[in-house]
């Protein structure tokens, strides 16, 4: 039988301890070389053991900190009066996805108090961030409803009565040709007020409790396709569908205002792709479902236009993010996708290679 003495025993407890902790822990020398990582570090950042020991800590640099910051980070740790320091930080994994964590640092020391090296215990804070986000996001939602709320109670009688005047002096300058157009671009923007005031109340009310029932997809997307069909072949795009005979469970007004919305954005990306390059390639947009899981399906809708780069794939579901040109959109289009899709239990994506050329949006819905 092994006979463990006491100092032994209390170095193996502390070996576990820092083996199996949950956060990632990382040892140094006294001249900031690695001399140990334990798993969980392994684990968020990516690294061998091999690739970290003998490496310093600079490696999980990232572009947020600069050298300002770490020279003050090590005149903090080695200020007699302190003697460590805690702090929130972005480093980078291996593969180059940023981890903000919540990082302490201490040196630890010789019996005689002579530093021999340095601590550093990270608490990944990437969740945290993730839910600061939607918390944030959804005070602005709330400060947009707000403001939309107040629009459309100031500002829409008063719309009213300017386009029902409009149309009445339009109908009294009959063969004015030029009056008669200034009167139309009149009302034509009137609309475009009003529609925006409506997408804003859209995309900031508060969620509905809607009835989630089984639905036959492909009806609702031939309905939609039905509205768009006549547009799409004016402007040269092929309609494919394939694979659309799932049963999802959906509310029918909230999916087919969720098609229309994609299908609308991608005509829109084909518009600008053609403006762009002036291809005289074939255009489509593509809708079609597969299987994900016995429960889940996911519906892809692709398309050939001018994609979208990869700093705005983060963006593209924010609202009033466009990257329209001034006039062009609003920027509530997407936003109002991700919130029809989120009412309805689902999840929505977006992928797009950064090229250029083609996006696909992506919609998770639960099956019977």
């Amino acid at each position: 039988m092994e006979i463990i003495n006491p100092s032994g025993l209390v170095d193996h407890v502390f070996l576990r301890c820092v083996e199996d902790c949950f956060e990632p822990i990382m040892l140094t020398d006294r001249s900031g070389c690695l001399t140990y990582v334990n798993p969980a570090w392994i684990s968020t950042y990516g690294y061998d053991r091999s690739e970290a020991l003998g490496k310093t800590p600079r490696l999980l640099r990232s572009p947020h900190q600069s050298e300002d910051f770490y020279r003050g980070m090590w005149k903090t740790i080695l200020d007699s009066k302190v003697g460590f320091w805690r702090g929130e930080i972005v480093n980078q994994a291996k593969d180059g996805h940023l981890v903000p964590v919540l990082l302490t640092i201490t040196p630890y020391r010789e019996p005689s108090g002579g530093i021999i090296g340095y601590m550093g215990i990270a608490m990944d804070l990437t969740d945290q961030k993730k839910m600061e986000q939607q918390i944030l996001h959804q005070d602005r939602l709330a400060s947009i409803g707000m403001l939309a709320g107040g629009l459309a109670h100031e500002i829409g009688n008063p719309l009213g009565v300017i386009r029902g005047r409009a149309e009445l002096v339009l109908n009294q300058v009959t063969g004015n040709e030029s009056a008669q157009k200034n009167l139309r671009v009149i009302v034509g923007q009137i609309d475009r007020i009003s529609g925006l005031i409506q997408s804003l109340l859209q995309v900031s009310r508060v969620p509905e409790r809607i009835m989630l029932r089984p639905i036959s997809l492909l009806p609702v997307v031939d309905e939609v396709l039905l509205l768009m069909g006549e547009s799409c072949r004016r402007a040269g795009i092929e309609i494919r569908k394939n694979n659309l005979e799932q049963v999802i469970f959906a509310e029918p007004s909230h999916l087919q205002q969720l098609f229309l919305n994609i299908i609308i954005n991608s005509m829109h990306a084909i518009e600008e792709q053609k403006l762009k390059n002036g291809l005289s390639q074939d255009h489509f947009i593509e809708l079609s479902g597969e299987k994900f899981s016995e429960k889940k399906c996911i519906i892809s809708v692709c398309d050939s236009g001018c994609g979208v780069s990869k700093e705005n794939l983060k963006k593209i579901f924010q609202p009033f993010f466009t990257t329209k040109a001034a006039g062009k959109g609003t920027g509530l289009g997407l936003a109002i996708v991700l919130k029809l899709v989120e009412e309805m239990d689902g999840k929505a994506s977006l992928l797009s290679d950064g090229s250029g050329f083609g996006a696909t949006f992506k919609v998770e819905f639960k099956t019977p």
